[in-house]
């Protein structure tokens, strides 16, 4: 790896606390242990006028989890699945929004446990306390599933669809992309692939997250995998990213005994408003661990991979990687429609 790549570390942004209960509802409450788990995410507003502009275009989601609260309960009722957990959030008048794990439900009243500390009808109630709420008082609800992706937190996700450009203006549940899963991280997200069989990891390497899915062939299978590395100098030109890419990736071939290069290409991708560059790699492994028989024989991996500077984040790159590992006959015609759907659907927080 080049010497000015580095494995980002976390970082922390202070929220504003005025609304700060309602970023709550923008993460998930399931552990980050969970692979389908949204990371914590900041998000500020710099006035009271803009705090009311915002709660004013989250209304449309409001009324839409108050359209459907009812059928939500009923399923709720009729029994979830095991390790699945049913969640509200509540506002009263003009305090904040504050959580309510769901434990039971007796016709239009919910009943439950406070998630975190809440200031609520002036009486200050600590996480774990016991409350008792109407439906008429939820802005939303959503159901935390231990093995795909979470169902409603229409505002959370009008919150990170707002971070990363993707959305402007009041929620709506009827835009298109509410309609599809996107996996957000820190600070960026993408649209994994909707086809039957993929799986969501928690980590590849060092990687935020993976995917697999096996194909048709023997020993044949899918891997994308999305990392972010620090930069410790920036780069001036698309030319130098792209310079610096091809030397890292035939510095990291391996073994030439056993891997052969047969293609290799790194070209400025020029659809994101920042430096990027995708490569097409296409190497012969003479020594592959066949997973059928235990033994070891050739396979191909072709590798499709879009590296960008974070455009709001300079010292920050982010690398989405599309690969497929095949013997000769069932390489995938249609590989590289596939991994450039991913890359356009890349998206990168812009707002703080």
């Amino acid at each position: 790896m080049d010497e000015r790549l580095k494995c980002l570390k976390p970082y922390v942004v202070i929220l504003s606390v005025s609304i700060l209960i309602l970023l709550q509802a923008c993460a998930t409450t399931s552990s980050i242990e969970n692979p389908w788990a949204t990371p914590d995410r900041g998000f500020s507003v710099s006035s009271e006028k803009e705090e009311k502009e915002l709660l004013a275009f989250m209304q449309p989601c409001v009324d839409h989890a108050r359209e459907t609260i009812s059928e939500v309960a009923l399923r709720f009722k009729a029994g979830l699945p095991a390790g699945t957990f049913f969640y509200v959030v509540a506002r009263k008048d003009n305090e904040r929004h504050f959580m309510v794990k769901v434990n039971t439900i007796d016709g239009s009243r919910i009943n439950g446990h406070i998630l975190s500390a809440a200031q609520v009808n002036g009486r200050h109630y600590k996480s774990g306390d016991e409350y008792s709420l109407h439906m008429a008082d939820i802005v939303d609800w959503l159901i935390i599933h231990p093995d795909r992706p979470e169902e409603g937190n229409f505002l959370g996700r009008h919150m990170l669809l707002l971070q990363d450009g993707l959305v402007s203006g009041s929620c709506n549940p009827r835009n298109s992309e509410f309609q599809h899963f996107r996996l957000f991280r820190k600070n960026y997200s993408f649209v994994p692939p909707s086809d039957p069989g993929w799986e969501l990891h928690g980590k590849y390497l060092q990687a935020d997250v993976s995917l697999q899915k096996k194909g048709e062939g023997p020993n044949e299978v899918n891997t994308i995998y999305a990392i972010r590395y620090k930069l410790r100098s920036l780069f001036k030109t698309d030319q130098e990213l792209v310079t610096m890419i091809k030397k890292t990736e035939e510095k990291n071939l391996g073994d030439p005994k056993r891997y052969t290069l047969r293609e290799h290409k790194v070209t400025a991708y020029t659809e994101k408003k920042t430096k990027c560059a995708i490569s097409h790699q296409v190497i012969e492994d003479k020594k592959a661990l066949l997973a059928k028989s235990g033994e070891r024989g050739p396979m191909i991996r072709e590798i499709l991979s879009l590296t960008c500077v974070h455009p709001r984040e300079r010292n920050t790159v982010v690398n989405l990687t599309y690969s497929h590992r095949y013997q000769l006959s069932y390489r995938d015609p249609e590989f590289i429609d596939k991994a450039n759907t991913i890359f356009h659907s890349l998206a990168f927080k812009e707002r703080y």
